[in-house]
């Protein structure tokens, strides 16, 4: 596991040599802006999953998060506490992306990185699909839908917590635009490799 500032750019030779062993690449957004512009509808469907979820498990508070978007008008206390609690938040939500590649502490090839908005992981590592999906939405499963499950059934959800939650659903939307990516158009048991900002399969047929 590497430290970097920012994710490596592509290797244009290792992308030539990819193609050359048969790997195939994606169909995705070219960057990082247009994939949040992409997964702009995956913002309202993790929402609305999430909203369902504490609707099933939690209906108390789900009433609550409905009561609040139909008020007549909101008001917002900005506290550095609150600040510091997102920002925590936006990194847990990397770490957990982290913590789901296999060996990653060992990891050669495997990044992470500090901003101001929060930090990022990233690797080159080859992953099958089902690790790599598992990798995409780990964040989303455990904080916005397992954690608030757990916190509810122990009456320790709050406004404020719940305002976590459901920002946690909607900043994976890109996390969700990746694995739908990859569930349509990767065959299953492939493997799949990141090189830069572009992702490759190689089909099971090729992998035996």
């Amino acid at each position: 596991m590497i430290y970097t500032k920012k994710i490596p750019k592509a290797d244009l030779l290792v992308k030539a040599s990819l193609i050359k062993q048969g790997w195939i690449p994606l169909k995705e957004a070219p960057n990082l802006l247009i994939a949040i512009l992409l997964s702009v509808p995956f913002m309202i469907l993790n929402g609305l999953i999430c909203y369902g979820v504490l609707y099933l498990f939690n209906p108390t508070y789900a009433a609550l998060v409905l009561d609040t978007l139909n008020a007549s008008s909101w008001a917002f206390t900005i506290r550095f506490d609150y600040i510091l609690y997102v920002y925590l938040l936006i990194v847990v939500h990397e770490l957990l992306h982290l913590v789901f590649i296999p060996n990653f502490y060992r990891s050669k090839k495997t990044y992470w990185g500090i901003k101001l908005w929060g930090g990022f992981v990233y690797t080159q590592e080859v992953l099958t699909k089902r690790r790599f999906l598992i990798v995409s939405l780990a964040p989303f499963v455990l904080l916005s839908l397992i954690v608030p499950m757990i916190l509810g059934w122990f009456g320790w959800l709050n406004m404020f917590l719940l305002v976590l939650v459901f920002f946690n659903a909607l900043s994976s939307s890109v996390d969700t635009l990746n694995f739908v990516t990859v569930v349509l158009q990767v065959p299953n048991k492939s493997l799949l490799v990141n090189e830069g900002f572009e992702s490759f399969y190689l089909p099971k047929s090729q992998t035996s």
